[in-house]
C-alpha cells in the first residue's frame, strides 16, 4: 500500500525528464526552491520542473535548506519562492508569513543531533532512513522493499508522514531520492492541502513561436523576432510576484550549445501606457539574454500601476509566461 515520490534539486538533476518520471508511476514530487537567502533555484530549473510537474499531474511540492541565522530573512526567500510557484513547502519556519508547510523534514539522524527536542505542534514529518548501502541499485519499488521498519517509527512526539528511503533510485535514467507514503494519492493531496483560497498561482500565457534561424548555430540575438504584450487587471489585485520564462518547447538543429530562445527587451506596461523597465538586462543598452533550455529567468515583481508586461523576444519552439494574480 502507498505511493511513490522523489525529491529532486535543479542543478544535480538538470535535464531529468519531469514527465518521464511520472510515467515511471511516481506521485508526488518535492523540488528544491531556496537555500539560506539564496533565491536562484527557481531561475536554476526549479520554477520549470514544478511547472512541468504539475501539468503533468504530479502532486507538488518545494523545500528550503536553513542555514543557522538569518531565519527571518530565509523565512521571506523561502515563503516568496513558494509564492512563486504556487505549491506547499518542506519547513516550518515560515508558517507566520502565511505559507503553507504542511511537512517538516527532520532525519531522525538529525533530530538526535540536535539532543532529542520535542516536536510537538510542528508538522508530520518528513523522514529519512535508507536501505543498506549494499543493496543494488533498483527502480524505487524495488529498492522499498529492503527498507527498515523502523524508518516509520515516530520520534520527538511527531509520526513520519513521507519516508525517505534512498538516495540512488532508478527514476528517468539517473540515480536519486526516493520517497514513499502509505496512504493514497487522494490521501496525501489532502495532507499537502492546495494553493491559499483566492490566489491563482499557475496562470500561464503561450507565446508564440518565431521563425526558424537560418542557421541555428549563429547568435540568437540575430534570430527573428516577435513582440508579445500580457495583460492583466489591476482592479483584481496584483500579487506582486511576476514571473516569465522561456523554453517550453525544445526544437533541434542547434549543436553548440543549450540556448533555445533570446529575451531582448521586457518591461511592465504603466496604466499611462508609458513603458518601465523590468530589468536593465532586458533593455536596448542592455543587450538582452540568451536563454538555456528549461531554465527561466528570475521572478520579477510588478510595480504599483503596472497593467501589463510587453516582451520582444526569439523563441523558435514558442514560450510562455507564468503569473501570480489574486482573484
Amino acid at each position: 500500500m502507498g505511493i511513490f515520490g522523489v525529491d529532486i534539486h535543479p542543478r544535480f538533476q538538470a535535464g531529468i525528464s519531469i514527465e518521464e518520471i511520472r510515467r515511471e508511476g511516481f506521485d508526488f514530487m518535492a523540488v528544491k526552491v531556496s537555500e539560506g537567502t539564496d533565491q536562484s533555484y527557481l531561475a536554476l530549473g526549479s520554477a520549470d520542473f514544478l511547472r512541468r510537474g504539475r501539468t503533468t499531474g504530479l502532486l507538488c511540492l518545494g523545500y528550503h535548506y536553513l542555514h543557522p541565522g538569518d531565519e527571518d530573512v530565509q523565512a521571506k526567500v523561502f515563503t516568496e519562492a513558494l509564492s512563486n510557484t504556487g505549491v506547499p513547502g518542506l519547513l516550518d519556519a515560515c508558517t507566520w508569513l502565511g505559507a503553507r508547510v504542511p511537512l517538516l523534514y527532520l532525519p531522525r539522524w538529525y533530530w538526535d543531533r540536535l539532543g532529542r527536542p520535542a516536536l510537538a505542534g510542528l508538522p508530520p514529518l518528513w523522514g529519512s532512513w535508507y536501505v543498506d548501502p549494499s543493496v543494488t541499485s533498483a527502480p524505487a519499488s524495488v529498492m522499498y522493499q529492503s527498507h527498515a521498519a523502523a524508518g516509520w517509527d515516530a520520534y520527538g512526539s511527531l509520526e513520519v508522514a513521507v519516508l525517505q528511503f534512498t538516495d540512488r533510485a532508478q527514476v528517468a535514467g539517473q540515480l536519486i531520492d526516493a520517497d514513499h507514503y502509505l496512504g493514497t494519492r487522494e490521501q496525501f493531496a489532502a495532507l499537502i492541502g492546495r494553493p491559499r483560497p483566492g490566489k491563482d498561482r499557475s496562470e500561464m500565457d503561450q507565446l508564440p513561436a518565431t521563425s526558424m534561424p537560418a542557421n541555428p548555430d549563429s547568435d540568437p540575438g540575430g534570430w527573428p523576432e516577435l513582440n508579445y504584450d500580457v495583460g492583466f487587471d489591476p482592479a483584481g489585485g496584483w500579487e506582486g510576484a511576476f514571473a516569465f520564462s522561456f523554453g517550453v518547447q525544445e526544437w533541434g538543429g542547434r549543436s553548440v550549445d543549450a540556448v533555445r530562445h533570446y529575451l531582448r527587451m521586457a518591461s511592465w506596461i504603466l496604466a499611462d501606457r508609458s513603458l518601465a523597465p523590468v530589468d536593465p538586462a532586458f533593455t536596448l543598452d542592455g543587450g538582452g539574454q540568451a536563454m538555456f533550455a528549461h531554465n527561466p529567468t528570475r521572478t520579477y515583481g510588478a510595480p504599483a500601476g503596472a497593467v501589463g508586461l510587453t516582451l520582444n523576444y526569439a523563441a523558435p519552439g514558442g514560450a510562455y509566461v507564468s503569473e501570480g494574480r489574486s482573484a
